[in-house]
């Protein structure tokens, strides 16, 4: 039996679980410039990006291109660290160097769309960029299990509940289980057969979430055609998408028409550009009317987007801080890839004119040191007044839920806003300020959305300026943060989010709908509930 290689031995050492002996084994190999450098790098960056060393990851992938030169799958990966950290134009021309080199590389070619389109201000070529990507790169899965007909529907129509399965990668510790949580346990199991898809590995969640589920499918280990043969021989009747264009998605298995009725919902807010998938469910507020051509699925309108469940264990609600120390602080709550360059401007304005004011930046880094080799560089190129900045390292979900105790406000990141972090603040009592653009590309509109439909719409502001001069008007003013506060959690509790047996009769009503057209043969246009 032939003896390992360098590089092999120090890939079975990450494989058993020695991280330490294989980084040091790796970085002999990258530091020995030999044939296998090239990947030795990509290991080691991997091993930091999994320890949220970003900073490092980068640094290493970087010199190997300098040391090493041009390489296809260097580039990729360092597109997406690049992205991780908010740097949004070397992302996307790592990107393109690396599609140069290897144009048929589907995962590069769809973070550079998704990329460019959460920062793209026309909604047309949003679709365009994703129907040409589908058109050029996904493949439908194949399977010799037929797909019912209408014809064949229709004989059992009303003599059984109508079949939906939900396929998602992250029905586990994952924002999704906040939105979906609801739905899962009060359909109405006289009309409804209620399935899952988990397309990834399980976790205590998933254990959680299975006990409203009576047929939950653990689907990680199939393939495209396996999962694809799976539901058409339950003979589901509609298929929801809960996960988009994001990862373990499996849009090869709708392109393929899995289903008869194919819909897509909230795990993916712009269109996907697959012509297999009939309806998009949406709201008024994310789909105003006039907006049907910027989609390539039906608009089926709601009251409500989605219905929304707070985490557990996370009812305590905080004074305003700035009564105790003083001074009024904000925090940033979103992930690190979106602060953009404009964004984080736009906050040092805000706190060089208002002088009793702080920023804390929770970043998705692993560690202070971390933070300080890459946030801070960003924040001191902007000009922040440091000594009024505090960068925090990941928090736990305990410890996120409660940083309405810490700050008084919220800064929303733009142009691509939170989501379900929003609904997340709303819930600790934590007002949010956010920028809305008039164009409703609603990557750019979902917490203003949010928040107009939760009825704070002093939250919600249009520009750059209207923003620093919305904040500064709080911190000189602090009384209105106050107001704010006393009124977020209620807002939220007696919004349509929380009222979850209206959202989910509201849902099924859909899907009945749909289900009506189908079996009537009649086209697929969009629809609205209220």
């Amino acid at each position: 039996m032939a003896s390992l290689t360098f590089f092999q031995e120090a890939i079975k050492r990450l494989s058993e679980g020695d991280v330490d002996a294989a980084r040091q084994a790796l970085l002999a190999i990258w530091n020995s410039g030999g044939n296998d450098a090239v990947q030795a790098a990509q290991f080691i960056a991997h091993i930091a990006e999994n320890e949220r060393r970003f900073n490092d990851a980068i640094h290493i992938l970087e010199s190997s291109l300098e040391r090493l030169g041009k390489d296809a799958g260097t580039l990729a990966q360092l597109a997406e660290l690049y992205m991780a950290v908010g740097n949004l134009h070397k992302a996307i021309e790592a990107a393109t160097l690396s599609l140069d080199e290897a144009p048929h590389n589907a995962v590069t070619a769809l973070n550079r769309a998704i990329w460019q389109s959460n920062y793209e201000e026309r909604p047309l070529e949003i679709k365009k960029a994703f129907e040409q990507w589908c058109a050029r790169y996904l493949q439908p899965a194949s399977s010799n299990t037929p797909l019912q007909t209408s014809a064949q529907q229709k004989s059992t129509a009303g003599s059984r509940p109508l079949r939906v399965g939900y396929v998602s990668g992250d029905l586990g510790n994952h924002p999704v289980r906040y939105l979906i949580e609801p739905y899962l346990r009060l359909h109405d199991a006289s009309r409804f057969e209620i399935h899952t898809f988990m397309t990834s590995e399980e976790d205590e969640v998933s254990q959680f979430l299975k006990e409203w589920v009576p047929h939950w499918h653990n689907v990680a280990a199939l393939d495209n055609d396996a999962l694809l043969s799976l539901i058409r021989s339950l003979e589901i009747d509609i298929l929801v998408d809960l996960s988009g264009h994001t990862e373990a998605s499996k849009l090869e298995v709708f392109a393929a028409r899995a289903a008869p009725v194919q819909v897509t919902w909230w795990g993916f807010v712009h269109t996907l550009g697959i012509e297999e998938i009939d309806y998009r469910l949406t709201d008024f507020e994310t789909c105003p009317m006039g907006t049907e051509a910027h989609y390539t699925e039906a608009l089926c309108r709601m009251t409500c987007l989605t219905a929304y469940a707070p985490p557990v264990n996370c009812e305590d609600q905080y004074p305003s801080p700035w009564q105790r120390n003083g001074y009024v602080t904000m925090i940033s709550l979103n992930h690190t890839r979106k602060l953009s360059q404009n964004a984080l401007a736009c906050w040092c304005d805000i706190l060089v004119q208002n002088p009793n004011s702080g920023l804390i930046v929770v970043t998705s880094e692993a560690t202070e040191a971390a933070n300080h080799n890459h946030f801070n560089s960003r924040l001191v190129d902007h000009g922040f007044p440091m000594d009024r900045v505090s960068l925090v390292p990941r928090l736990s979900m305990l410890e996120y839920m409660n940083v309405a105790s810490i700050a008084d406000f919220a800064l929303d990141s733009f142009p691509v806003s939170g989501g379900v972090t929003t609904l997340h603040a709303l819930w600790m009592g934590l007002p949010i300020l956010t920028m809305t653009p008039e164009t409703a590309i609603a990557m750019q509109t979902y917490s203003g959305n949010t928040l107009r439909l939760v009825g704070l719409h002093d939250c919600v502001t249009g520009s750059n300026q209207e923003v620093v001069a919305r904040a500064a008007e709080w911190i000189r003013n602090p009384a209105l943060i106050d107001e704010l506060r006393q009124r977020t959690r209620s807002n939220l509790v007696a919004s349509p989010f929380m009222n979850h047996e209206a959202r989910v009769r509201e849902l099924e009503t859909c899907f009945r709908e749909m289900w009506r057209r189908f079996l009537h043969n009649e086209p697929v246009t969009h629809l609205s509930v209220r």
